[in-house]
């Protein structure tokens, strides 16, 4: 997703990433939710979970990000609003670098086009929200 940045953080000795205003946010999502107490037989969980898919994914690429755990809220925010039965939701948002490619050895441009994974330390964004 584009759409994204991550500036005024704070620094420290170790810190390496750069302030940015628009970067390629690239994540792996693990969710896991729990029910409101009370409720047990007649849930459909195929359901259940099409809807919290469905609510994750619409938060993701409708929001723009000023930071992954700004992002996380924000989807975290709208399956619990969406959802009555999901009384918390864990989300885990591994924030995956992906880096400009430098295309200027080939002669060629590179307009925010072509992005290169890198293996630089990254961070595990993780929270639970409850109701």
């Amino acid at each position: 997703s584009s759409h994204s940045g991550f500036v005024d953080f704070v620094r420290d000795r170790y810190t390496t990433l750069p302030d940015v205003d628009d970067r390629l946010f690239a994540t792996s999502v693990r969710a896991r939710w729990r029910l409101a107490d009370g409720i047990h037989g007649g849930v459909d969980f195929r359901a259940l979970r099409a809807g919290v898919r469905q609510s994750l994914v619409e938060s993701f690429a409708r929001h723009d990000s000023l930071a992954v755990q700004q992002t996380l809220h924000a989807m975290g925010s709208a399956v619990l609003d969406r959802l009555a039965t999901v009384a918390e939701i864990t989300l885990v948002l591994p924030n995956q670098h992906h880096l400009l490619a430098n295309l200027a050895p080939f002669g060629l441009d590179n307009p925010n086009r072509v992005f290169v994974g890198t293996d630089q330390p990254f961070g595990q964004i993780e929270a639970t929200l409850r109701r």
